[in-house]
């Protein structure tokens, strides 16, 4: 049927469903469903979700047992019944009449996926910032995975949340049960995997609240491996040549990104008990460092920083200890 189905992926976020569903509801009269997926929650999340669906008819909830966010989406995906398809994270909200816009942009432009602008606060109370002019860009795959690939550019756009996709883009996707990190990519990649035309506006559509209560803000933990699964599902995913060729740097680059995030939670419980891990990382970072440094798709200082992680693993992870500890010390006097 004509119209979008938002689907909203819930693990124990009572205190923050109001707001999320409020910025749907608002995000234009096209959106006929929003699927609420709680994902075995042991808070209050259901009984408030099941509270709001009272009030809106189009509000849908599901309850299932906690299997990450990946199979949540994926249950929000199977149970949606409208032409378009929309994701939201539980502590983010859209921009007014955000949905209503990027489906006109798809219909305009006979696209399979429209994305927008992302704004990124740390005080969710914060006010929008001007909105500057408007630039709208037709793109064929070949120009938008190098860019998706983060190849020779910190952007990252692999989110799954600013977008608007043809639903059909989003069937048979691959089965990864506990998922909870990156599977952001592994959707996201699925669904442009089969993209042959989308359309991008640099207008914001998406308020991303950088919540220092979440999974990405906590520190180093088990989540940090889905990063592993969801390169490798990557790279299997795609054809060979350029695009696995992309897919693989970077899955070798998530090798390096562990070891970071291990070295920067300067905890010793954590560092002996991901002793094993550590140890197939760094044998992963110099047995694949050539072609990291060889596809030239980083920025100088991670360059450096891998060298120095490469050949110099000791004095390079006292050096990143100590630099943590001194910010930290600053930001507590001030």
């Amino acid at each position: 049927m004509k119209g979008i189905s938002v689907v909203v992926p819930v693990y124990n976020g009572e205190s923050m469903l109001d707001a999320c569903i409020r910025s749907i509801q608002s995000a234009g009269s096209r959106v006929k469903e929003i699927i609420l997926v709680d994902d075995g929650s042991t808070d209050k999340t259901f009984r408030r979700a099941k509270a709001l669906a009272e009030n809106d008819a189009r509000i849908r909830v599901i309850h299932t047992e906690n299997r990450g966010s990946y199979e949540a989406r994926r249950t929000g995906i199977a149970a949606a019944t409208y032409q378009y398809l929309a994701f939201s994270d539980v502590d983010d909200w859209f921009c007014a009449g955000a949905l209503d816009k990027l489906a006109d942009l798809l219909e305009a432009h006979e696209a399979d996926i429209a994305f927008g602008g992302i704004i990124k606060t740390d005080d969710p109370d914060s006010p929008l910032p001007p909105a500057g002019r408007e630039e709208i860009r037709e793109l064929t795959p070949e120009q938008i995975w190098p860019r998706l690939m983060r190849w020779g550019t910190q952007e990252f756009i692999l989110y799954v949340w600013h977008k608007l996709y043809r639903r059909e883009l989003m069937e048979n996707l691959l089965e990864a049960d506990g998922i909870c990190q990156g599977d952001d990519v592994l959707l996201t990649c699925q669904a442009f995997a089969k993209a042959e035309r989308i359309v991008e506006t640099t207008a914001p559509v998406y308020l991303y609240y950088q919540n220092p209560e979440s999974m990405l803000h906590k520190g180093f933990g088990d989540r940090d491996l889905d990063l592993i699964q969801v390169w490798d599902e990557v790279v299997n995913l795609l054809p060979d040549g350029k695009l696995r060729y992309m897919a693989q740097i970077n899955r070798w680059r998530t090798d390096f990104t562990l070891i970071c995030r291990l070295i920067l939670a300067d905890n010793p419980t954590l560092s002996a008990r991901y002793s094993r891990e550590l140890t197939q990382w760094r044998a992963n970072l110099a047995a694949h460092y050539r072609e990291l440094i060889k596809a030239k798709v980083m920025p100088t200082s991670r360059v450096l920083l891998i060298t120095a992680l490469r050949f110099a693993y000791k004095p390079t992870k006292l050096l990143m200890t100590w630099s943590k500890r001194c910010v930290e010390k600053v930001k507590q006097k001030t």
